[in-house]
């Protein structure tokens, strides 16, 4: 019985610290310790013992190594690849063996479980031992997690800041010229918002980048000696993920504010008035719609730009695989 290749805990991190190209860097891709992997996938295997859906954080609680009763949020990440598969010490608890395994145990014959048994050993504890697909799908979910959610933290001028930064008799006497400096600080921090997620958008770019660089290095090497594995579709495919990584560089989600037309509106509406209330009130709800705008431009920039990279980053992981194989058997039949 062959028994295809596990990956401990140890090896796990090494293996997703690294730049998917291979590239030696100062920084490594990943930011992650041994803990948080092992917190990953003990709430990953036990959410599965519990049958919890995928994607989601749930309360349960469940038995630990001492018999105790604990709660936690769990958390079923998704898998990819054909089979996906890790072995824990939880097992031992959870795992119900099948009539078969049972048998074949009785009979004195090894299966799978008592074969990975000296793994265990480099595991730690508790042990766990992952394959390939597993260790894929487990990447994956790291770089979710550490993958940049913009929040947007953009203070608003209500009657009460404004009162703070400026006297009734001021705003009435100086009015086009306060306004349009309350205005203008709010564009200002609107942008600079912008520029911050640009600057999220560009890393996540890059790190793409590097996964979509590794593949397409081995197309010199499949060109000279199997053209027919670069198909249309593929190197379509390639040609869309260099567009996308592209666009998150250069693409900005502004909100462009008409300053001067605004103060010219509230100085016809409100100056001759006098009423600072209500001055600062339509200022206040000027700058929350405003923002209400570029919220909703981000957050579904945010959901366009994860759902894609997520979608390109299981493609490419696939074609790597696939690539891999090919390469493998090329080298082969050279030797």
């Amino acid at each position: 019985m062959v028994i295809e290749k596990y990956y401990n805990v140890k090896e796990a991190l090494t293996y997703i610290k690294k730049y998917p190209s291979g590239r030696e860097a100062i920084e490594p891709y990943m930011d992650l310790s041994e803990k948080q992997i092992r917190d990953i996938l003990k709430k990953d295997v036990l959410g599965y013992y519990k049958s919890l859906p995928i994607g989601e954080h749930i309360k349960e609680n469940y038995e630990n190594f001492d018999g105790e009763i604990v709660v936690d949020s769990l958390f079923v990440f998704p898998k990819y690849g054909d089979n996906p598969k890790i072995f824990s010490s939880w097992d031992s608890i959870y795992k119900k063996e099948s009539s078969k395994t049972k048998m074949q145990q009785r009979q004195g014959i090894k299966t799978e479980n008592e074969q990975i048994r000296v793994e265990y050993k480099k595991s730690g504890k508790p042990a766990y031992l992952m394959n390939e697909d597993y260790l894929f799908s487990l990447k994956l979910e790291v770089e979710r997690r550490q993958l940049p959610i913009k929040f947007v933290d953009i203070p608003l001028h209500t009657v009460a800041t404004i009162k703070a930064l400026v006297t009734e008799k001021e705003l009435l006497t100086h009015f086009e010229e306060i306004v349009s400096r309350l205005l203008e600080e709010f564009q200002n921090n609107l942008q600079k918002d912008s520029q911050d997620y640009q600057k999220i958008c560009i890393e996540q770019s890059n790190r793409l980048d590097e996964l979509l660089c590794d593949v397409s290095g081995r197309n010199d090497l499949l060109n000279s000696v199997a053209p027919e594995i670069l198909t249309d579709e593929y190197l379509t495919k390639l040609r869309e993920m260099n567009d996308f990584c592209n666009m998150l560089r250069n693409h900005m989600v502004e909100v462009q504010l008409n300053i001067k037309d605004e103060v010219s509106q509230l100085k016809k509406k409100y100056n001759d008035k006098k009423d600072f209330k209500k001055i600062s009130s339509k200022l206040y709800d000027f700058e929350k719609y405003q923002l209400s705008k570029y919220k909703s431009k981000l957050i579904e920039h945010n959901r366009m730009r994860i759902e894609t990279e997520l979608n390109y980053k299981q493609y490419l992981i696939n074609e790597y695989k696939k690539l891999k194989t090919h390469i493998g058997r090329i080298v082969l039949s050279i030797i």
